[in-house]
């Protein structure tokens, strides 16, 4: 078997052994355990194009991609409008120097992401290449804002367990993931976490009538701790990635928490990395709660990853303290952050050609009203998920806000007993990918297959989606002996139409 790749304007054919080959000898795979290609027989799944939301494999196997790459093609695959934006400015001026110069796709998207983003009618934007360089780049804005207001002792952050916020070494001191950070200690001092609002296993309020926010209290026990006056920020997501897509248990716990940090002078973070760009039915996930954060990180869906780029939306107050100028009585570290604007930058910040694929990608976005497509969608996909599997002996809980949706699986329905066997979950994956359905089963807490598709996704796809999962999830059912050849039907079992 070979393979098609573009060289420039020529398709050179290459031989699959070779890349094969490539793959076990050299390239090194992202939270990926490399050995595991030692054996000939196994190599990773190499796609080779894309439409809508179907990718192709190198054997020409098409698979319904139900995690947007990873979290991140929002506007699917196939949008030569993208292609065409980014070729253009390629072609005209590849690349401008980030310190002190700026291309006019970067100055044109700033301008737009302004006056779009929830965070009172006016913002400042500075650009990145990702997510994890977001998250860091607003840790340190949050951190030298404060300094710059004279309060340097401000320093310390609180985000929550379990959650993932990046690799970069600030981002992975917020993260939540214990298995994450331990390789890498000591992490950046002062990041304290707080519990996830997790409504169907939180050890505080998963048997009452509804959400005590107790979680919230936990934040704000927190912060009365540690002292508001040494707490700079604090950090979330819209709803939380890693533990298995979940949203807050109650729709008062970001308005409590941006009242907390209205009331102590604390920046409130909003990571939109995965949330944002219409994922949960609204352009900006923030948006959806009601809540204007102060800061708010972006990244994958501002192109729909078509091109690296991410960004921090700071407020324009926030923005403004950094221009104000530095009397001669400011002591010293004060003074020295006052005088040079936000002291940090990066090479590939606000790209020429990453910044263009994002105007394209955004113009499709509003003309397409992608934002209201996932919504009605993932209405329409969870109201199949439950009809579907809402009853299944192995499903926990079903959740999720738009096309941002996972399925808890548990070893007992009736007692919520989970089962920890990552074998197991490999074994699910490799069972959905042989159906022909990418997506993730999420092993960083209770086990959860997340679903994360292009928001372009079809009824009919949402359909086959559905399908597949229940045949998998029954023949998981099979292997812990919860059910026979068949479980009962949700007709049988009562569950909604």
């Amino acid at each position: 078997m070979n393979a098609t790749m573009v060289n420039g304007s020529a398709a050179v054919t290459v031989d699959a052994r070779h890349i094969e080959d490539a793959v076990r000898d050299n390239a090194w795979l992202h939270f990926t355990q490399m050995a595991m290609y030692d054996d000939r027989e196994r190599r990773p799944l190499m796609l080779v194009r894309g439409e809508g939301s179907t990718v192709w494999d190198i054997d020409d196997n098409a698979y319904l991609d139900l995690l947007a790459g990873i979290y991140s093609v929002n506007a699917g695959y196939g949008r030569q409008r993208i292609v065409d934006a980014m070729a253009a400015q390629a072609a005209a001026l590849p690349f401008v120097n980030p310190f002190g110069y700026i291309s006019v796709p970067t100055a044109v998207l700033a301008n737009r992401l302004a006056e779009l983003a929830p965070l009172g009618g006016e913002a400042r934007v500075f650009f990145t290449s990702g997510g994890s360089e977001s998250v860091e780049s607003a840790l340190k804005l949050a951190k030298q804002y404060h300094t710059n207001r004279g309060y340097p002792h401000r320093w310390k952050t609180v985000s929550r367990r379990v959650a993932y916020h990046g690799t970069t070494m600030g981002a992975l001191s917020v993260n939540g993931l214990t298995d994450a950070r331990s390789a890498f200690g000591p992490l950046i001092p002062g990041a304290r976490h707080a519990p996830m609002s997790n409504r169907f296993r939180c050890p505080y309020c998963q048997d009452a009538a509804a959400c005590t926010l107790v979680c919230y209290d936990e934040i704000e026990r927190i912060v009365e701790f540690e002292g508001p006056d040494q707490v700079a920020a604090i950090i979330l997501e819209p709803v939380q990635n890693a533990g298995g897509c979940i949203p807050p248990g109650s729709s008062d716990y970001f308005t409590k928490i941006r009242k907390l940090c209205d009331d102590t002078g604390i920046l409130m973070i909003m990571d939109e990395v995965i949330c944002g760009f219409g994922r949960l039915g609204t352009l900006f996930a923030s948006e959806y709660y009601g809540v204007q954060p102060d800061l708010i990180t972006v990244a994958k869906g501002i192109t729909s990853s078509y091109a690296p780029l991410g960004a921090v939306l700071a407020r324009k107050t926030i923005a403004d303290s950094f221009a104000a100028p530095a009397p001669d009585e400011l002591p010293p570290p004060v003074a020295e952050a006052r005088k040079a604007g936000f002291l940090h930058g990066l090479t590939f910040g606000g790209h020429p050609v990453s910044c263009a694929a994002a105007n394209a990608n955004l113009d499709i976005m509003l003309e397409e009203d992608l934002p209201g497509r996932a919504r009605d969608m993932g209405a329409y996909l969870r109201e199949s998920l439950e009809a579907t599997l809402g009853n299944h002996p192995n499903v926990g809980d079903i959740r999720g806000v738009g096309l941002f949706l996972g399925i808890e699986l548990v070893a007992d329905r009736d007692t919520k007993e989970t089962f920890r066997d990552n074998a197991l979950l490999a074994w699910l994956t490799d069972k959905m990918r042989e159906r022909g359905l990418i997506l993730r089963n999420d092993s960083r807490n209770d086990p959860t297959t997340q679903l994360c598709p292009p928001l372009v996704i079809t009824r009919e796809e949402c359909d086959r989606t559905v399908g597949i999962l229940e045949e998998t999830i029954t023949e998981l059912g099979r292997r812990l002996g919860t059910v026979g050849t068949s479980h009962p039907s949700p007709q049988m079992q009562g569950a909604p139409a």
